[in-house]
């Protein structure tokens, strides 16, 4: 790792039984930037962020956040380094209002820092949290929403939902697993603005099967087959290379 990289993953395996989801995978990824990583169908990409979020632990290798080891870590100590992440399936609160799921977020992370969650009885510490759970609201495209049950929310709705709830933890790296899958093209739209609009102090690694989205937003690709990594480079790199168009059997055709 250098001193540029937030995220590094050194010969990092994944088995489950004989079968190799991820086969001694290197990547890095540099602060502030949309990194994506694109591959066809099986090529271990959800895998790949299941190890780095924790949710699945690795078989071999080491996973470095800002030159921590966290390998090992749960979930939760993860998310207190700064890892956050979104999933193919949804993980909100169905029930609740979209305020009060953004605002359990808030919460968690108040409680991380160690500033409690009896401190959040205040009436001071109450009222900046609700400020905070708006205003992540506002950022993701929901200001008029708060008091709607996240059931009731268009598919898309939700996605904005989920970043709001993934950032509401402060994350230094968001993770993004196929943001935009069973969007219509005008929620892709608005997803792609909202994640462009990002500060760059969070760094989003991505999955996506949109290779338009992948490419309008990512400054870098990562491209992998068959549980391995085949090519990282510019998008204009990985656009024109032979073995990665070899990889997808021509699927890579996507406009300049």
């Amino acid at each position: 790792m250098t001193d540029l990289d937030l995220l590094e993953l050194r010969r990092v395996s994944r088995h489950f039984g004989s079968f190799r989801a991820l086969d001694e995978v290197d990547l890095t990824v540099r602060p502030g930037a949309r990194h994506a990583v694109i591959g066809p169908n099986g090529a271990g990409k959800s895998t790949l962020f299941g190890l780095i979020s924790g949710t699945l632990p690795a078989t071999a290798g080491t996973i470095l956040v800002d030159g921590q080891d966290v390998t090992r870590l749960p979930v939760e100590r993860r998310v207190a380094l700064g890892v956050a992440a979104t999933f193919q399936h949804s993980s909100l609160f169905l029930r609740e209002t979209v305020l009060e799921n953004v605002l359990l977020a808030v919460v968690r992370r108040a409680a991380g820092t160690g500033f409690g969650l009896g401190g959040l009885r205040k009436v001071s510490a109450r009222a900046e949290a609700i400020a905070r759970a708006r205003t992540l609201l506002e950022r993701v495209g929901l200001p008029t929403r708060h008091d709607t049950p996240a059931a009731a929310l268009s598919h898309g709705e939700r996605r904005q939902l989920e970043v709001a709830v993934a950032l509401a933890t402060e994350p230094r790296l968001l993770l993004l697993d196929e943001p935009a899958a069973g969007m219509s093209p005008a929620e892709t739209a608005r997803l792609t603005e909202l994640i462009a609009a990002l500060p760059r102090d969070v760094t989003v690694l991505l999955i996506e099967h949109d290779l338009d989205m992948v490419f309008e937003l990512a400054d870098t690709v990562t491209v992998m087959h068959l549980g391995r990594h085949l090519k990282t480079g510019s998008p204009d790199e990985v656009r024109g290379s032979a073995e990665v168009q070899s990889a997808y059997l021509g699927t890579m055709e996507v406009s300049s």
